[in-house]
């Protein structure tokens, strides 16, 4: 059996980056495996024409780097890479790694589509013996931001009020889908003319909630991803054996 502590940092990031990047930097000191943070929480959401001077500083990656020894942090940042995407970064101490959002909302008040190119790819990281797959916000509703036979779940996100129905819908279908725990980390609070609800929990791979976080409130918790758990759920239902024997032949 092996086991993850998985730490959610649900908070509301200030535009511009020192305070955020100090916020980030201060949680490495923490004990956890896997630390989280929302969509964008490097340099805030609703930035619109003010995003291309916070792009994500590799230097500031490097000094994580140095702090997190045999962790991983992930948090949601603006990546340039040609164009600029809305990317999620995951640090190890020897590494880190960029997912791209997939799919841009561009309705209501998003305009992701003015400001960001799309990602083509799923990302999945091995971790300590876990395979983990993050996608970003809007992704949730769509099949093809992860790939499957992941092991843990990660959606880091900056959904508005407006929204949390049809997430809170779509969490337990996921994780049972994916026979997968699933994370999912929001941002709370005021941003611009916008209140983000937070809601951030965890589901195991039969779709129970085993950690919720207030809403409208900053807030941060601790779950334990557990092998066992997706072993005990992959016997009793072969959702996850059935698709990947389909997806062989």
């Amino acid at each position: 059996m092996s086991s993850l502590k998985v730490l959610l940092k649900q908070l509301n990031p200030v535009n511009g980056v020192e305070v955020n990047k100090k916020l980030i930097e201060q949680t490495t000191r923490q004990d956890f495996d896997v630390a989280i943070f929302p969509e964008m929480f490097y340099s805030g959401y609703m930035l619109r024409d003010n995003l291309n001077l916070y792009n994500l500083d590799q230097g500031f990656v490097r000094d994580i780097q140095k702090a997190l020894k045999d962790k991983m942090i992930i948090f949601g940042a603006p990546y340039r890479d040609g164009f600029l995407y809305n990317s999620a970064v995951a640090v190890t101490d020897e590494t880190f790694q960029i997912y791209r959002k997939r799919h841009l909302p561009n309705f209501g008040p998003f305009e992701e589509l003015r400001y960001f190119r799309r990602g083509n790819s799923p990302l999945t990281i091995d971790f300590r013996g876990f395979k983990i797959g993050i996608e970003i916000c809007y992704d949730l509703f769509f099949l093809d931001s992860v790939d499957r036979g992941i092991d843990l779940l990660i959606n880091i996100s900056a959904s508005p009020f407006t929204s949390y129905p049809f997430f809170e819908k779509v969490f337990p279908a996921r994780a049972i889908e994916y026979q997968a725990y699933l994370v999912y980390v929001n941002i709370v609070g005021l941003n611009r003319n916008q209140v983000f609800w937070g809601g951030s929990r965890v589901l195991n791979s039969d779709g129970t909630e085993i950690l919720k976080l207030k809403k409208f409130e900053e807030d941060s918790g601790v779950a334990i991803i557990d092998s066992s758990v997706l072993e005990l759920s992959r016997r009793k239902r072969r959702v996850l054996s059935e698709v990947l024997d389909d997806a062989a032949k």
